[in-house]
């Protein structure tokens, strides 16, 4: 069977945009998450699903109910992933990284508050988190990516993923009331974050498991950074992740840069 052409990706991303509108509208009206959760969130995070969503109703008009049936069952396809060492870099990448940022940030003299690592709270946002990867990396991984071009490397599908992905949060940061610098340093770190998740998934047995696993950490790791978040500046955090990314191309990078079939 011939794999589908790079239009063939254009409704998935046309409809993941367009179920996202009502809620960047909703979330330059409504309060944020915050009012909810003690995290910076506004209320257009909930997009989170829209991936998942728009994928899952593409999948079931081609295939119907049995083809979405096996398309949900992706959320836990952890038998594919190859070794516990993937399940290793899954959990402990973004800590690693946001602590040497951290690091990186006292060596400087920016001011930083005393860590409070609110640990109660960990098992919660793990699993909130969780749910949130898989509503974005069934659509992001499990379709979009898997439907590319068989010439395309890991490394293109991860950049026009990557492209598309930081687009699609542009509105949710802005209303974050961050300054422009903030939000162009951390769209730098989206970008770079969806290599690293592709890397993941390809390594580790396509599975969307991990890459949501990953997805979840990242943003654990990021919300318990002191304090809950308040203090990361991804000015710091760009230079490191951009290190391990190279470091991920040179130790591995035929697993990216090689057709992917």
């Amino acid at each position: 069977m011939s794999m589908p052409q790079p239009r063939s990706l254009l409704p998935f991303f046309g409809l993941v945009f367009a179920l996202s509108v009502p809620l960047w509208l909703l979330g330059y009206f409504a309060a944020s998450l915050s009012d909810l959760i003690p995290i910076d969130l506004p209320v257009s995070a909930l997009m989170a699903f829209l991936p998942a969503v728009a994928a899952l109703w593409l999948v079931w008009r081609e295939g119907g109910k049995a083809a979405a049936r096996e398309f949900l069952k992706r959320s836990f396809d952890y038998r594919r992933i190859p070794g516990a060492g993937w399940y290793a870099v899954a959990l402990l990448f973004m800590p690693g990284t946001l602590f040497l940022a951290w690091l990186a940030m006292r060596l400087a003299g920016a001011p930083l508050p005393e860590p409070h690592l609110p640990l109660l709270a960990l098992p919660v946002f793990l699993a909130m988190f969780f749910a949130a990867g898989l509503g974005e990396e069934l659509g992001w991984q499990g379709f979009a990516f898997d439907r590319m071009p068989a010439h395309w490397s890991a490394l293109t599908g991860a950049l026009v993923i990557g492209i598309v992905w930081v687009v699609w949060h542009l509105i949710p940061y802005f209303q974050l009331d961050r300054s422009v610098g903030w939000i162009a340093w951390h769209c730098g770190v989206t970008l770079l974050l969806r290599i690293v998740t592709v890397w993941l998934y390809v390594n580790g047995g396509r599975s969307v498991f991990i890459a949501a696993l990953f997805h979840a950490m990242s943003n654990v790791a990021f919300f318990m950074f002191p304090n809950y978040g308040s203090h990361y500046d991804p000015a710091y955090f760009f230079w490191i992740v951009a290190a391990a990314v190279g470091a991920i191309l040179l130790l591995g990078g035929p697993s990216l840069t090689r057709a992917r079939r």
